[in-house]
Parts: structure tokens; sequence; C-alpha cells
């Protein structure tokens, strides 16, 4: 682990914040360690947002994951959205922060959602140009995610975990390990998801995420909807097994007035996190 990821403190146990969950964090907070902003959401936003902001900055350790920056765009990032970003991260003053292996934006459009890069050595270098060039304005350490994908796309000539080691190394970058993420894609296409963890460099993780999935035998879909299902649990046993990170986060963006089962979801973690970091 590079020195920067070194010093990064362990912070336990987290959830997604979302303005409807917003009672429920502040009452449970004997659970809950820290919270994960959406930085987009406090871009360019109304005085009240950055009072919210203010609020969660005051009670917890507050962690900025960006969703919009496109980092496997071949053109490069936006670098005016990067000093955007750069300011809110720097008002945060996060010990890290996060961003997605993916792109958002091709040929000056913006598509709406996360799509997958191809595991390539071309893309590989392309990542690495446009983290270099976000983290010239952005010196906090990031950490990348994986994302879901439901076909391999041509031109791949690297493993996922192959991969996810080689862009950590050559940018000093942690990983975000998304756990749904990672089962989605094992049950999609078909590989064994202990294999990819036991083939990544313990070393470079340092935060999990995780929530319940949705689907059937056929395909599985990420929807942050459902209550976190035995399997994740096992999979992030497994992950503890050889490093335990330095947080867990619940992803949590629909059916928020199932309360009981998001407080589950969060013990849960709690408990995994006590017993392999005694």
């Amino acid at each position: 682990m590079n020195k920067q990821l070194h010093k990064i403190p362990f912070l336990g146990n987290g959830i997604g914040f979302r303005p409807e969950l917003k009672s429920f964090i502040f009452l449970n907070k004997d659970k809950i360690d820290f919270v994960e902003i959406i930085a987009d959401h406090y871009i360019d936003v109304p005085d009240a947002k950055l009072r919210e902001l203010e609020l969660l900055m005051e009670n917890f350790t507050v962690i900025p994951h960006a969703i919009n920056l496109s980092l496997g765009t071949v053109g490069g990032p936006d670098m005016g959205y990067v000093r955007k970003l750069g300011a809110l991260i720097q008002k945060i003053k996060p010990p890290y922060w996060s961003e997605h292996i993916a792109y958002t934006q091709a040929h000056g459009y913006d598509i709406g959602h996360l799509a997958p890069i191809v595991y390539s050595e071309e893309f590989l270098r392309i990542l690495q140009k446009n983290i270099a060039m976000v983290q010239a304005e952005i010196p906090c350490p990031l950490i990348l995610e994986n994302i879901t994908y439901h076909i391999e796309l041509p031109g791949k000539d690297m493993e996922d975990a192959d991969f996810l080691n080689s862009i950590c190394e050559l940018t000093a970058c942690g990983l975000l390990l998304d756990i749904t993420n990672l089962f989605i894609n094992s049950r999609n296409l078909k590989f064994d998801p202990y294999e990819f963890i036991d083939r990544l460099n313990p070393d470079h993780i340092v935060q999990l995420h995780y929530v319940g999935f949705e689907g059937d035998d056929s395909q599985l879909i990420d929807t942050h909807a459902r209550a976190t299902q035995q399997e994740i649990f096992d999979l992030m046993a497994h992950v503890f097994k050889r490093r335990v990170p330095k947080g867990t986060l619940l992803e949590r963006d629909e059916r928020y007035e199932l309360l009981e089962e998001i407080s589950a979801d969060l013990m849960r973690s709690k408990d995994l996190l006590k017993t392999y970091n005694a």
C-alpha cells in the first residue's frame, strides 16, 4: 500500500447519504461511523444544500463519491468540472474520495449512465493519463470503483482483477471494491467471485460497497433497493480474511421506508467489521 493510502484512518461502518434517510442516519449514529455523499449533488447548488453538507460534516466523516468525472473518456476529463469537484473536496477535506472506472461522456455528450470501458492495455493507458490530470488538480487520495456490465466488450486483453491491480499500481489509487457489482458480474458472466477476490492485491482495497441485488437465473441487476443477501456478506467476509478495509458502506437508493431492513444490513456489516478487526 502506498504511503497516502496507508495513512487513511479506519472509518468503520458507513451509509450513502440520501435526503430521504436523513432522520434515520442521525437517529442511528450508534450504527453509522461515516457517510458518503454523491459529490455532484453538492456542486453548483443553493445555500440550503450547502448547509445540509455542513451539518453532515459536523457529525460524520464525509466521503465524496463522484459519478460524472468520466475517467474512461478517450478525450480526457472536463477540467472545468474537475476544478469544481476539487473545490468541493477541499471544503470537505476527506481522507479520500472516490470515482468509477467507467465513462459517462462520449464525443461531448452525456450518455446518462456509467458505461464500462474495455479492460485492455490501451484503455489502461487512457485511464492512467486521465487520472494523472485529475490528481494534479485534486491531491486528495482517490479510490476507484468497479461497476456492473452485462456483456464482454470486444478488444479485452486483460482479466478484470489484473486490470484493477494494474491501474492501482500505475496511479497509486486505492480500490473501492463494490461487492454487489462483483457478484452480479460473476453470475451474469459466469466466473468465480472468490477467485476474483483472491487475484486482487488486498493492499489496494480501501473501502467496500454493498447492497442487495435483484433478478433471476438469467440475469441479475443492481437496483440499490433490496436487503443484502447472504452471498454478499459471505464475499465481504472473504475479503476481510485477507485484509480488513478502512470502511464498508451500504448503498441504498430506493424503498427507503423499509428502515428495519436497512438497519439490519448495517448491523451485519458492523458485526463483520468487529469480528475481523478485533
